[in-house]
């Protein structure tokens, strides 16, 4: 099974017979929307599994499509998983603003039919890859994030001195509270709250934005996702803070002065299934409330 991407043109649609279901146990509107999909779906004759985390490689290789129940935090934790493995993933929100959702938990009986019929489209979401060395030993990763890749002090008013590199070119130091590397996709979150441009997901560029800059003239940055990214972490005279890597805000490591982070455009493009008749402009008004007064 393929559900349909926007280029598609099939002579005719394919249905999806199973799926494997991720959702966060610990929240009680996530454990409710389960009591609602997983019947429906088996309604609909679709075998479903949930995907516990000691058998959900065994549960993919079955699997036509992934659903996660909640909101974006539980998107971002399946996209790392399904990734590798390209199978497409349905979102439906029951958390809070849900950019990456497909469908909310209100909508989800009226558009059950068009999803198991492959008439949501299916976009491509670049990815990041990130390792950290301290020296020639590799420290961190390979891991992957969806969002944002952050590096920043751990250390409370305090500020780090970063040095940045795109391929052989160097791009910059930053001085101040960290920087954020993300994704066009990750361009509504941590960047987003950075004063960071939002950046169509249809892009292959990379966001640097740096948090709280000591300086004016630093903004953010678009650059092409072609060429790797590497950051050190430099000294500033004798003062050496703590300093914190973290991917997708889940993933994530302490770093030490002249560790190196490398970052890299993923192969694999994560596969997310939307609802046809939402674009991602109308998605922006919709949670961000654009054009209210």
């Amino acid at each position: 099974m393929a559900p349909k991407s926007k280029s598609d043109t099939p002579a005719e649609e394919r249905t999806i017979r199973s799926a494997v279901i991720f959702f966060n146990e610990s929240k009680p509107e996530a454990i409710k929307m389960v009591k609602v999909v997983l019947p429906a779906l088996k309604k609909k004759g679709v075998k479903v599994w949930i995907a516990h985390d000691g058998q959900v490689r065994e549960k993919l290789r079955m699997a036509d499509i992934a659903v996660a129940l909640g909101g974006d935090g539980t998107m971002l934790r399946a996209a790392r998983i399904l990734a590798p493995h390209s199978i497409p993933l349905l979102g439906i929100n029951s958390g809070g603003l849900g950019f990456l959702s497909g469908t909310d938990a209100s909508e989800f009986q009226k558009y059950c039919d068009a999803i198991l019929e492959g008439r949501f489209v299916l976009e491509e979401r670049r990815m990041l890859t990130v390792e950290a060395y301290r020296g020639s030993r590799r420290v961190f990763g390979p891991n992957i994030a969806l969002n944002d890749c952050v590096i920043r002090c751990g250390d409370q008013a305090r500020a780090i001195l970063l040095t940045a590199r795109s391929g052989e070119q160097f791009v910059a130091d930053y001085f101040g509270d960290g920087l954020i590397i993300s994704t066009p996709t990750g361009s509504t979150a941590y960047a987003l709250a950075a004063s960071g441009p939002i950046v169509d997901p249809r892009l292959d560029v990379v966001l640097l934005a740096p948090i709280c800059p000591h300086t004016l003239t630093q903004r953010p940055l678009i650059i092409p996702a072609l060429d790797p990214l590497s950051i050190r972490l430099s000294r500033r005279r004798d003062e050496v803070p703590r300093t914190l890597l973290s991917l997708d805000g889940q993933l994530g490591c302490a770093l030490k002065v002249g560790d190196v982070v490398r970052i890299g455009r993923y192969e694999r493009p994560f596969k997310l299934l939307q609802n046809p008749k939402r674009s991602y402009f109308e998605v922006l008004r919709r949670k961000l409330k654009w054009g209210e007064r």
